[in-house]
């Protein structure tokens, strides 16, 4: 009984705690006001499905996003290893890494691996801190951890690797003390979703038409790409953007023009996702769940190739996913191949597994499959 009365005492004082901090709602009104006075093209709807990584501080007019591989509703980040810091605009992101032993370490670097590939090479970083807690395990009793914290800079492709990992397969060395080395892993409960929402919000802000002004302050990372030779990208003109009469005469294609891989195949209309059944497709379904923010930004913002490489990232064959290719191929002029996905669409509504996205992402199905389709005809 009074095992039982101490955990609701704590629970209690953990609600009470959340209600003195900012109201998440609040944060992201704030945060999208801030980041439109720096020439971000964003609303506060955009950010509704991060405002848990929201951090908006109206004094230093700064908005940054901040996200970790263990973040759990009640026992908070306490089993954290890997945080991620994006401040829309920069090209990089700050990371954190951090130890938790029962006993001081005393190292100097930290390594991090992705199986046997090392993507942080014994850096001392940009700062080194340590620190104390202490973890309640009720009657079991408290445990003091130490924990030694690493703050350095990575490249926004390093990040997606971090993000993208199989827990299992990540290792950060805490290094180079008397006692040579420690490998820390992530806790097994960790579900990495803060990492991949923070990478997500790099898309957004690296790949979005920001206004002119925001353009002036850093070049965007879609201009770094267009300028490298060894990326192309081809821009396209939404249709459904433009009326009519106010269409501008088709080019002849250039036979030399290069398209990926990928495009290929969208353009041929082959393109088939994992179909759900009784015993398959659960993993699939929730990479999809955890994808569609960043689905939702990059169907928001025409970013057509994106969205297809995105919907085969979680392989999941909904209503949705065959929308999203039909229209990703209705886009790019592959009207042929935008049926075929549109007619999938419709089919998938139609079953109890893959059906139920009756208004996903603010797309309204099996009606905008049947519009979408009757407009290619009527054009064709």
């Amino acid at each position: 009984m009074a095992w039982t009365v101490k955990v609701l005492a704590w629970i209690g004082s953990v609600l009470i705690l959340m209600g003195c901090v900012a109201n998440p709602a609040q944060n992201t009104g704030t945060a999208s006001e801030i980041l439109r006075s720096k020439g971000f093209d964003v609303t506060e709807s955009l950010l509704e499905p991060y405002k848990r990584y929201v951090n908006a501080d109206p004094l230093e007019n700064r908005v940054y996003f901040q996200g970790s591989d263990y973040d759990d509703f009640l026992l908070g980040k306490q089993f954290r290893l890997i945080t991620l810091i994006y401040e829309p605009g920069d090209d990089y992101l700050i990371a954190e890494f951090r130890s938790m032993e029962e006993d001081w370490i005393f190292s100097e670097y930290v390594s991090v691996y992705v199986g046997t590939e090392k993507i942080i090479d014994r850096s001392p970083g940009l700062s080194r801190r340590t620190n104390t807690s202490v973890v309640d395990a009720g009657n079991m009793g408290s445990t003091v951890y130490t924990h030694e914290i690493y703050r350095l800079s990575i490249s926004i492709e390093d990040a997606q690797k971090l993000a993208s990992a199989d827990k299992s397969q990540l290792t950060v060395r805490f290094g180079g003390g008397a006692g040579g080395y420690v490998d820390a892993k992530p806790h097994p409960l960790a579900n990495m979703r803060g990492l991949s929402a923070i990478v997500s919000l790099t898309d957004y802000f690296g790949f979005s038409a920001n206004s002119q002004d925001a353009k002036k302050q850093r070049p965007s990372r879609a201009k770094q790409a267009l300028s490298d030779p060894a990326t192309k990208i081809v821009e396209t003109k939404s249709h459904l953007e433009v009326e009519d009469n106010q269409k501008e005469p088709e080019e002849e294609p250039d036979e030399k023009s290069e398209i990926s891989g990928l495009e290929r195949e969208l353009a041929s209309g082959s393109i088939r996702l994992i179909r759900p059944g009784m015993f398959k497709g659960y993993g699939a379904a929730a990479k999809a769940a955890r994808l569609f923010p960043k689905l939702a930004i990059l169907y928001e913002e025409g970013l057509w190739i994106r969205l297809v490489e995105t919907v085969l990232e979680h392989n999941f064959g909904d209503n949705l996913s065959y929308y999203y290719l039909g229209r990703a191929a209705y886009e790019m002029g592959y009207y042929d191949a935008a049926i075929k996905y549109l007619n999938q669409s419709i089919e998938e509504s139609k079953r109890p597994l893959t059906g139920k996205c009756i208004s996903c992402n603010g797309v309204k199905l099996p009606a905008e499959s049947e519009l979408l389709k009757a407009k290619i005809r009527s054009e064709n």
